[in-house]
C-alpha cells in the first residue's frame, strides 16, 4: 500500500479506496498527543478556520487526545478553541533565531537551556505527531517563518516523532531557499503543498517526496463554515482588505471599481442588503469605513459572528473579494464572484484556485469590473477538479491521523510498500 502523502503530481492518482469500518467494538487505546502548528490567534479567519478543522478532526477520531497548539498570539488562540493546550514556543523560536541563528547550538548544552526550552523538549517527548498546517504564512516575504520548517524537522528527529505538512503555500520561494530548507523536509513523513508554483520548486530537490494536492479547507465538512439558502432577494456580499496593496494609487483604483459594484447593486435592487465580512480585525475595518461613509446601508458582520454562527449564502447572491479563503468558502457551495489582486503574492495564491473555482480574478489597475457580466445570475456548479482535490484531501487527514495508532515509523520508511 502507498503512503499518500508522497505522490508527486507527475504520478498524481484519483483515489477513491473507502476507510476500512469494524462494527466491533474498539479496544481502549493509550491516550494520544499531537503538536500542532498554525498562524492562528492573529486573528485571521482563513488560519483560525483551518485550524479548528484539523482540531475538530483530531477530536472525531481520537476523542480524548492531548492537543498543543502553537500560534502566533496563543491568548487570542485560546479563547477560540476549546480543551486545547495554546502556545507560541515554536513561533517565538523561529522569531528568535531570525535567519542566521543555529538550533544545534542553542539546544546543545542542556544545563543553559532557559525554562521555556525545557518545556518544548519535555512536550515533544510525548508527542506522536508534529504538523504544519496549511496556510500562506511560510516564505520569504515573512522569512523567519521559514525557519518554522526547520524547527519541526529538528524536534521530530531528536525525538522520533512523525513530522507534517499540509496544504503549505510557500510562494514568494526562490530556489535558493529552497534548496536551503529542501535538507529539512527530506525527513518529513508527508508534505503537501497546495499551489502548483510552490510543489515546481521544491520537486526539482526532492523528487518523489513532495505531494501537491490543495488547500486544506478540502479536508474537512464545509458544513462545519458555510450552508447555501433560499433567500428571495440577493445580497451584496464584500471581504476586502488592503494588505500588500503597495501604496495609495492602487488602493484608489481599488475603491473606485468597488463603489462602481455597490452603486449598481443598490440601482439594480434597492432596498437590498449589502454585508461587509470581517476576516480580520483591526485590517479589514480600514475599507469598510471607507465604503460605509459613502454607502451607510452596508451592514458589518464581525469575526466573532461569523465564528460563532458559520455563513449563510444563496445561489441569488453576489460576491466581491480579496480574501483566498472568502472565494474557496463560496466556491464550496457552488457559487462565484470576482476576485481582486495587486501583488505576486496574491496572484499566485489566486492562480492556485482556477482549478477549483469558477470566479473572476482581476489585477489591479491592468483589468476593470464588467458589471454585465458581474450581475448575471447562475446557478450553483463545480468545476470537475473540485471534487478530486475534495476527496483526495479528505483521505490525507484521515490516512495522518490513523498512521498514529501504529508504532513510531523509521523517517526513512516513509514511500516504502507494504
Amino acid at each position: 500500500m502507498s503512503f499518500f502523502g508522497f505522490f508527486s503530481k507527475n504520478e498524481k492518482k484519483e483515489i477513491v479506496e473507502p476507510l476500512q469500518t469494524t462494527t466491533s467494538i474498539p479496544t481502549p487505546s493509550p491516550q494520544k498527543t499531537f503538536y500542532l502548528i498554525s498562524a492562528s490567534g492573529m486573528p485571521n479567519y482563513g488560519d483560525d478556520m483551518l485550524t479548528r478543522g484539523w482540531i475538530n478532526h483530531i477530536k472525531r477520531v481520537y476523542p480524548n487526545a492531548i492537543i498543543y497548539l502553537d500560534a502566533v498570539d496563543p491568548l487570542v488562540a485560546s479563547n477560540l478553541y476549546d480543551d486545547v493546550k495554546c502556545v507560541n514556543f515554536l513561533w517565538q523560536l523561529a522569531q528568535a533565531l531570525g535567519e542566521n541563528g543555529s538550533i544545534e547550538d542553542k539546544f546543545s548544552d542542556e544545563y543553559l537551556l532557559p525554562l521555556r526550552e525545557r518545556l518544548m523538549s519535555n512536550i515533544f517527548e510525548d508527542t506522536d505527531s508534529i504538523h504544519l498546517l496549511g496556510g500562506g504564512y511560510i516564505n520569504e516575504l515573512w522569512a523567519a517563518n521559514l525557519r518554522l520548517i526547520e524547527l519541526v524537522s529538528y524536534f521530530g528527529k531528536k525525538h522520533n516523532v512523525l513530522t507534517y505538512a499540509t496544504g503549505l503555500g510557500l510562494q514568494p520561494l526562490s530556489e535558493e531557499k529552497a534548496l536551503q530548507i529542501s535538507k529539512f523536509i527530506e525527513s518529513y513523513f508527508c508534505f503537501d503543498v497546495r499551489d502548483y508554483a510552490s510543489y515546481q520548486v521544491l520537486e526539482k530537490f526532492l523528487p518523489g517526496k513532495i505531494s501537491f494536492i490543495g488547500d486544506d479547507y478540502f479536508c474537512f465538512p464545509f458544513s462545519e463554515v458555510v450552508t447555501l439558502v433560499e433567500k428571495e432577494t440577493p445580497v451584496l456580499r464584500l471581504c476586502l482588505h488592503n494588505e500588500l496593496s503597495e501604496g495609495d494609487e492602487n488602493e484608489e483604483i481599488f475603491i473606485n471599481q468597488v463603489e462602481l459594484a455597490i452603486s449598481a447593486f443598490i440601482q439594480k435592487f434597492p432596498g437590498s442588503l449589502i454585508r461587509f465580512y470581517e476576516f480580520r480585525p483591526g485590517s479589514d475595518g480600514y475599507f469598510y469605513k471607507r465604503l460605509k461613509q459613502k454607502f451607510p446601508v452596508i451592514e458589518m458582520v464581525f469575526f466573532e459572528t461569523i465564528w460563532k454562527h458559520g455563513l449563510q449564502f444563496s445561489a441569488k447572491d453576489f460576491f466581491l473579494s480579496t480574501r483566498f479563503h472568502f472565494q474557496l468558502i463560496v466556491s464550496s457551495v457552488g457559487l462565484s464572484g470576482t476576485s481582486f489582486y495587486w501583488s505576486e503574492y496574491y496572484k499566485n495564491k489566486f492562480d492556485s484556485l482556477k482549478y477549483v473555482t469558477d470566479w473572476s480574478f482581476l489585477k489591479l489597475g491592468e483589468e476593470q469590473l464588467d458589471l454585465e457580466s458581474f450581475f448575471e445570475m447562475r446557478s450553483p456548479s463545480f468545476l470537475i477538479d473540485f471534487g478530486r482535490v475534495n476527496r483526495e484531501k479528505e483521505f490525507l487527514a484521515n490516512r495522518l491521523y490513523q498512521l498514529t495508532e501504529l508504532p513510531h515509523l523509521s523517517q526513512h520508511s516513509m514511500a516504502a510498500d507494504s
